[in-house]
């Protein structure tokens, strides 16, 4: 409730009633806001004043019905649109508490009339502060450079559903691939572009590789999920070589920033996975109990409160094995 209000005496024909239906509150309302704001003055005990002097009336009262449609109204719409993400953000990833990996993320929204793309493309590679330098680091960031910016196609809620212009993709490495080459010389490297051309050719394999990057599943939420009013199941990856596992997440908002509404989403697995499982990629019968794995995802959103557009972004995911700590992987993401 707000905490503008107005010092008001008592007068003899005032009563609790007469008050509260001045500012559109009930008796009980306004009884709980004069307690609550009164510090040391006459508190209101019964429905009456008596031997009351002053009381406290809010000079804007807001029901807790029109607090949760104010609030409601402070979330990004629940269908995907243009504005919802910045074109560039600055991603960094954790995946060991000495290893941190940053670059930018160029970001294209097109709107195709029935339906949203959108390109990526990533620059600008910092590994602990320093460009990498090795042959394997460079090779891989040139290849996903040659097929820059990749493009794929958004659900109605705005996350990621499929690649868009794939074949456009694959044909824009075989252009380049001549030059990898002459740059990138060696057995081992000819090896890895062929590894590389057969993943990119391979659109069901190379969509479900980029789906299941963290950095790309929590810049491309489902919009539907800050409008979930109670628990859901979903499927999400956790390791990038391996299958989706369901979890069951649920929603909590906070309203205290004075630009931003922040959103946090936790999800806890709700299937059965072994550690060989998630690590193999695919399911073994009579799976050992005791190699069962324990996960979990938080992520939080940051969205501004007049636009809905995504300023800030935290993802985590935790893969305990026997009550020990197995993997954490960290994301963050913000506009540049």
């Amino acid at each position: 409730m707000t905490t503008h209000f107005i010092k008001h005496r008592i007068r003899p024909q005032d009563s609790l009633s007469s008050l509260a239906s001045r500012t559109g509150m009930t008796e009980e309302e306004l009884k709980i806001f004069h307690n609550r704001h009164c510090g040391k003055m006459d508190r209101i005990w019964f429905g009456n004043l008596t031997g009351v002097e002053f009381i406290l009336i809010p000079t804007l009262y807001l029901s807790e019905e029109e607090q949760q449609i104010r609030r409601k109204n402070m979330l990004p719409p629940a269908a995907y649109f243009s504005g919802f993400h910045a074109t560039e953000y600055l991603v960094s990833e954790t995946f060991e508490e000495n290893s941190e990996c940053k670059y930018t993320v160029q970001l294209t929204i097109r709107n195709n009339g029935d339906q949203f793309t959108a390109e990526l493309s990533a620059e600008d590679f910092r590994v602990n502060g320093a460009v990498p330098e090795d042959k394997a680091s460079s090779l891989s960031l040139d290849c996903m450079k040659s097929i820059s910016p990749v493009s794929f196609r958004l659900s109605a809620g705005g996350n990621v559903v499929s690649c868009s212009a794939h074949r456009s993709t694959v044909e824009k490495f075989r252009a380049k691939r001549k030059d990898l080459e002459d740059f990138h010389t060696g057995e081992i490297s000819e090896k890895y572009l062929d590894t590389f051309e057969d993943a990119v050719s391979d659109e069901p394999y190379f969509f479900r590789r980029m789906h299941s990057c963290l950095w790309i599943r929590s810049l491309f939420p489902d919009l539907k999920w800050f409008h979930q009013e109670a628990g859901w199941k979903e499927e999400f990856f956790i390791h990038s070589h391996s299958f989706p596992l369901r979890f069951h997440f649920h929603a909590d908002h906070f309203f205290e920033d004075a630009d931003c509404v922040e959103t946090r989403i936790t999800g806890m697995l709700s299937e059965s996975c072994s550690l060989r499982e998630l690590l193999k990629g695919t399911r073994i019968e009579e799976e050992d109990p005791e190699d069962l794995i324990h996960a979990e995802i938080q992520i939080r959103y940051f969205t501004h409160k007049i636009t809905g557009q995504l300023y800030e972004a935290e993802s985590s995911v935790s893969i305990r094995h026997q009550d020990r700590l197995f993997q954490k992987h960290l994301v963050h993401l913000k506009q540049k």
